[in-house]
């Protein structure tokens, strides 16, 4: 029984390996705005224009950009919300 846990224990060790060096990362085909502060995640793009437009109101920053992303299928949009001074 020990020698097949410590073979389940090195299968699942190697396996995590190779699962963490071939996943590419989750940012490369979304590159940050040059310049921006990530503020936050929305889910609704509404939302996140109506914060924008608040900030513009009370001179909280100059411009900001509600950037969607597009993560899974079926598809699950976030709307990353920078701002810019």
């Amino acid at each position: 029984m020990r020698r097949l846990t410590t073979l389940l224990v090195a299968f699942m060790i190697a396996m995590a390996g190779l699962f963490a060096t071939t996943a590419a990362p989750a940012a490369a085909d979304y590159p940050d705005p040059p310049g921006g502060t990530l503020r936050n995640v929305y889910s609704d793009l509404d939302f996140c224009r109506s914060h924008g437009n608040y900030g513009l109101q009370n001179d909280l920053w100059s411009s900001y950009l509600c950037q969607d992303r597009t993560y899974s299928n079926p598809s699950n949009v976030l709307y990353f919300f920078w701002t810019f001074d």
